[in-house]
């Protein structure tokens, strides 16, 4: 991007901001075009949570998002659970994750309850708790996670990591730090890290500065009293949040959600803002494409990943064709037009797709259907 070079060079003030964000929007332009839609996911390596993935499609406040597809709000992780393997960490953070379990069977501690999964199952875990997952001793299992970055857009990045895996594996630039030799209670970032001159010191257990939010926000009370104002309504809310989140369920059966057919396939929804979960920020549906088939064709303002359970075949995007296969991850930016097609002729595709719900919040969520699903009865 030579092109480029002079308007990033320039300094502070040289270009007015019109002109920025039109250099901007072509570089955002050239990097979306230029990485692939469809990605083979980065395996899972040791952390020092477990054996874990990094995020696939990057990390908003992390490092570069546009590295490897083309999407700004989603991503997703791996994590790997053999048989018989060491105790994973805890920690908690502000967004509420959602895992869905791809292989296996295993449990999700949340804040002192224990809950059970099996495969196709998908745990979702309420802002501010302490959480912690592992596999079944004899069988284990695999998580897939799909996150959406929004939360981070938002400055709410804050993570803490309050139990070190068993075997914990700590990243080139960083040691283990413990207490009197004997009790590890954190790491040390060490300097020239990312650029910085002197070392970071990271503690196991809660942030002081912030523990006091967390436990407001798990332990405020129902408003009382009527609503005199505006700004009443927003104190009630935080009591209405409390509430919510102690009384959704933490695990979402996949035998307990109906399959549809509707104009773009077979679906099977997990959560959207319409059903009582505490991670109404996406959409999470299952997809199952007959042998021979495709999907509907359609397209929407918001980004979608889509991770390939079983099956394979390839998608078209604005014209384009992208294969894919098994474990393959297949990432829509936004506005696209696109549609799956299964190749295999005798066994069906198994599809798990995430998107930002949050669009439609922005009154950006509709959905404009181009084709329908050739098994679509509907008028």
């Amino acid at each position: 991007m030579s092109d480029l070079t002079p308007w990033e060079s320039n300094g502070e003030g040289a270009c007015s901001d019109q002109i920025k964000r039109f250099v901007h929007q072509r570089r955002e332009e050239y990097f979306v075009n230029s990485l692939p839609q469809v990605l083979k996911p980065i395996p899972p390596q040791g952390t020092m949570n477990g054996h874990s993935s990094p995020h696939q499609t990057g990390d908003l406040l992390c490092y570069d998002i546009l590295n490897r597809g083309p999407l700004h709000i989603l991503t997703c992780h791996f994590s790997d659970i053999p048989p018989k393997a060491p105790v994973r960490g805890a920690h908690r953070h502000i967004s509420a994750p959602t895992l869905f379990c791809i292989a296996g069977k295993g449990w999700e501690w949340n804040d002192g309850v224990t809950y059970e999964f099996s495969i196709y199952d998908l745990l979702i875990v309420p802002p501010y708790t302490i959480h912690q997952h592992g596999g079944d001793r004899d069988v284990g299992c695999q998580i897939y996670v799909p996150q959406s970055r929004m939360i981070h857009a938002l400055g709410l990045l804050h993570r803490e990591q309050i139990k070190f895996a068993e075997k914990p594996t700590f990243p080139d630039g960083t040691e283990p730090l413990y207490d009197g030799e004997k009790k590890l209670i954190g790491y040390r970032i060490k300097k020239g890290v990312l650029g910085i001159s002197q070392d970071i010191d990271v503690f196991l257990g809660p942030s002081p500065d912030v523990e006091g939010v967390f436990r407001a926000r798990l332990e405020s009370k129902e408003w009382s009293g009527p609503l005199e104002n505006t700004y009443d309504r927003y104190l009630k809310l935080l009591g209405d949040e409390v509430k919510f989140c102690k009384s959704i369920t933490h695990v979402i059966r996949y035998e307990e959600q109906p399959w549809e057919w509707t104009r773009q396939g077979r679906l099977k929804w997990y959560t959207h803002p319409h059903i009582e979960s505490s991670a109404r920020r996406v959409w999470l549906y299952l997809q199952e494409i007959p042998p021979g088939s495709r999907s509907g064709k359609h397209r929407h303002m918001a980004e979608e990943q889509i991770f390939i359970i079983n099956g394979s075949g390839y998608d078209i995007h604005d014209g384009e064709r992208w294969n894919w296969q098994k474990g393959d991850l297949i990432n829509i930016p936004p506005m696209v037009e696109h549609q799956h097609f299964n190749a295999d002729p005798e066994n069906p595709v198994l599809l798990m797709s995430s998107m930002p719900s949050m669009c439609a919040d922005l009154g950006l969520g509709g959905i404009e259907q181009i084709e329908n699903a050739p098994e679509y009865g509907g008028v």
